[in-house]
Formats: structure tokens, sequence, C-alpha cells
């Protein structure tokens, strides 16, 4: 499905302004003046707010915008669509399907916004532009609240380039901010909102319920950055998500009752495999991408047509992808982990947190220990799942145990990194073998056959570094 909408990424930073706060003098070129209002929209749960997604419609002389800005790290991703109808386009239902599950929205506020400024432009460009908004909640035509505040907008600069404009704004009496939206300052709400664990002497379901919630927040937070497919971390971000929600649910099976945990991991593993497979494709031609840029122009041919090959496949892994997580199946997931969270299946159990990650860690060191010989390659890749869920458990419990799961936590990620390399480097050879044996071309063949080589190499150098990994590994598994 083509999406009629604009997208820019969002670079500003906010300031507080003393009484009578001017503009430093030859700042810039004058802005004229505007006025607009902006109506913002939540589902009844107010689950975009609570994961920092703003929805509005901005409205400016009789001409009406869309806007949907989703939080990334330091900046925000806008996406914007011109329609002046009342009600949110199916562009951004769509989009935002999981936050709706085809519910109504609500309007949570309306802004009024009187923005004036300046324009800074070098070496014929627009750098940014420095906007003075003065803004009132509006309810029954009467303002309820109202305040001011100070925006340094990226327009076609860099990030670096706001600095010394920054330092500009400081000087003349300006005070640098977190950045909040206007709505959330206006309805005097914290952002970004915080999750906060319990301590140690909260109860264990304490624990596990937050740890699940915490990992339910962050993948309904880039489920529509993975729907837009602009950045492959929000993919990556919600496949890890998934993952740790399953394995979380594996390791303290004992303490849920079972018929729960069996529906809610296999659904789980059914969004995991969706998502897996398109960043497979991923992972492998980034990796394509940078280590064989080297190759000769008459190999470059060859290797351009596997890239497109594989390029291929990956649209059919997405389009799958997005079919899942607009399903109804999808919807349905994700009401009965949100509606299980408040009253989880918890069972007795002799059981303790603590107890999980050595446990899980013991299964680890049995499995390598029982095999016909240390680290045979066949089963590097089940060593690592296995190590995974030994990591995701002592994420758990690491509130419980202190700076011993911290530098277990470091040693472990250490190992995953180079298993992972590995598993990478095999999946790559397997498909480039796959690929070859439909292959009629010599030089697509002969192509795949350098690939492979590198690729094996590749896979020996890792291999060589995991017996001294797992040695700090185990020596720091034995302090748990």
């Amino acid at each position: 499905m083509p999406w009629k909408i604009q997208q820019t990424i969002e670079a500003e930073i906010k300031f507080r302004i003393p009484p009578g706060f001017q503009f430093p003098p030859d700042m810039g070129e004058p802005i004229p003046p505007r006025v607009f209002t902006s109506t913002y929209f939540d589902s009844e749960h107010h689950r975009l707010g609570q994961l920092g997604l703003t929805l509005r419609k901005r409205v400016e002389q009789s001409q009406g915008v869309w806007q949907l800005k989703i939080p990334s790290g330091g900046i925000r991703l806008e996406l914007e669509i011109a329609s002046g109808s009342r009600s949110i386009p199916w562009e951004f239902q769509d989009l935002l399907r999981s936050f709706f599950r085809n519910q109504e929205a609500v309007q949570l506020g309306k802004l009024r916004t009187r923005r004036k400024g300046v324009r800074i432009r070098k070496d014929g460009q627009v750098l940014a532009e420095v906007v003075l908004d003065s803004v009132a909640l509006i309810k029954d035509k009467k303002i309820i609240h109202s305040f001011q505040e100070l925006e340094v907008e990226l327009q076609e600069g860099t990030t670096a380039q706001l600095k010394p404009i920054r330092k500009i704004l400081l000087h003349a009496g300006a005070e640098e901010k977190p950045l909040q939206p206007k709505i959330f300052q206006a309805l005097q709400l914290p952002y970004p909102l915080t999750f906060d664990f319990s301590d140690s002497s909260a109860p264990p379901t304490d624990h596990i319920r937050e740890r699940l919630h915490s990992q339910f927040l962050q993948m309904l937070q880039n489920d529509p950055g993975t729907q837009l497919g602009r950045d492959s971390e929000a993919l990556h971000q919600m496949r890890v998500a998934t993952r740790r929600m399953r394995a979380i649910i594996r390791a303290v099976g004992s303490f849920l009752a079972p018929e729960w945990t069996e529906q809610v991991r296999q659904e789980l593993g059914w969004v995991g495999s969706l998502l897996g497979e398109v960043r497979d494709w991923d992972v492998l031609l980034e990796s394509f991408r940078q280590n064989f840029h080297d190759l000769s122009s008459s190999e470059q041919r060859s290797f351009q047509t596997i890239l497109k090959n594989f390029e291929d496949q990956r649209s059919v892994a997405r389009a799958k992808l997005l079919e899942g997580l607009r399903s109804d199946r999808y919807l349905n997931l994700l009401n009965i982990f949100e509606d299980s969270l408040n009253h989880l299946p918890f069972q007795p159990t002799p059981l303790t947190i603590t107890e999980l990650p050595r446990k899980a860690f013991h299964k680890v060191q049995d499995f390598v220990n029982t095999s016909d010989s240390l680290f045979r390659k066949s089963e590097l890749h089940r060593t690592r799942r296995l190590l995974k869920r030994a990591r995701y458990a002592l994420e758990l419990a690491e509130p419980l145990l202190g700076k011993r799961a911290k530098r277990f936590l470091h040693q472990t990620k250490d190992a995953q990194d180079l298993l992972g390399q590995h598993q990478d480097a095999v999946v790559a050879e397997q498909r480039l073998l796959a690929l070859k044996q439909h292959s009629r071309g010599t030089g697509i063949a002969y192509v795949i056959g350098l690939m492979v080589e590198r690729l094996r190499n590749q896979q020996s150098q890792v291999y060589q570094q995991i017996p001294k990994q797992w040695e700090k590994l185990e020596k720091q598994g034995k302090k748990l």
C-alpha cells in the first residue's frame, strides 16, 4: 500500500524564557507572524501519550493538516497529511491500528498558538528557525491554561550547527529545557513518561509484571516505525521486545498458569517469526553492502543481481509482516496481553527470581559440556539461543543480584555478539548457496563463490574467539 504521507525528521531545542524576552539583534530575518489551532487526539486508554506519540489536526488560515509525531531518541519523526477532514486520515488510522484497535479516537485538547520568530540563513541555506510560541489551552472558547516557549527548529542545516544558536539564546537569558510536546505542557502531564521498576524488596510478581509491561510498551512503541519501514532500527527493537517477552514468560513459567503462557508464547512466536525474517534480510543486505564494495566492475554487475534477488525476497517477507501486523490475530494478542498485565495468572512455586538465571545458565553449560566436541559449529546457534534465554532471565533478576548480575550480563552480551556474528555469516552462506542452485549465469556463480569464501573466513575468525570468551563467561557465572 503506498503511503500518502510526507515524512521529515524534527530536530529541535526548547527553552524557557524570562518575562520580556527579546530576540538578540541581527539574529536572523523576521518570519511573518502566524496563528494556528491544534486539536490533539489519542485512544481511549491514552496509548499514544503513554509512549510519547502525538496526533493532531492543525488548522491555519482555514487550511487543515494532520500530523503524527513519533519520538526516536533525541529526535522525532514527523508525518504529515494535508487534509481538512474532521476524521483521522485512513493512512494514520491504518498506521496506528495497534493503538486504537478499532475504537474511536478521543479528543485530548485544543491549543491556539501565536508564533513569531526569525529565520537563520548561511551560504544560501536556511539553517534553522527560532520561534517564540504563545500557547493557550482552549475549552468552551475559554483559556484554561497558557504558557510561552522558545524553540530552535532545524531546517536544512545539521544538528552541530544548532550549537552556536543555542549559545546565543542562553546568553540572551533563555534557559534550555527538556523536550516536551505542547499538549503535555498544557495538560501538565510528565514527558517522557518514565517506567519505574520496583526495588529489591518488592515481591517477585511485581518484578515479572513490570518487566513484561516495559517490553510490551517497547513493542507497541516501535510498531508504527516498523510498518513505515523508514528505519530498520524500529523493526529491530520491536523484534527484541517480542523475543524478550517470550523468553521472560518461558523463564518464569513455574510462576504462571501454563494455559496462559502457552497461548501467549505461541502468539508472540508467530509475531517474532514475521519480524525475524525481515530482520535477517536487513542484517544480510547491510553486511553485503559493507563488505563486498571492493569487487571489480564486472563482479559488481553479478553482485547487484544477487542483491536484487535478496531485496525481492525481503519485500515478500515484509509484505507478510505487514499483513500480520494489520490482522485481527495481532490485535487479539495485544488485547489479551494488555488485559492480562493487571491480573497475571500467578501460581505458587518454590523457585525464586534469583534462581532463574542460574538455572538458565546451567542449561547452557550442560549443552556445551555434553557436546561431542566443545563448541561444535553445527551447535553454535543452539548455544546462542540458550545463552539469550539466560541473559533475559538475568535482566529480570538484575535488581536483586546487583553488581554480580551486571558483570555477568556484560560477558553474556560479548559472547552473544560473537555467536551472532558467526550465525549471521552462516545464514548468509546458506542463502547464497541456495541462490546458486537456481542460477544459470557463470558470473553469478563465480561471485557467489567469492562471497562464500569470505564468509567462511569470517566464521573461522569469529570461531577462534569463542573459547576464550566462554572462559570469561563461566568465571562470572560461578559468582551468580
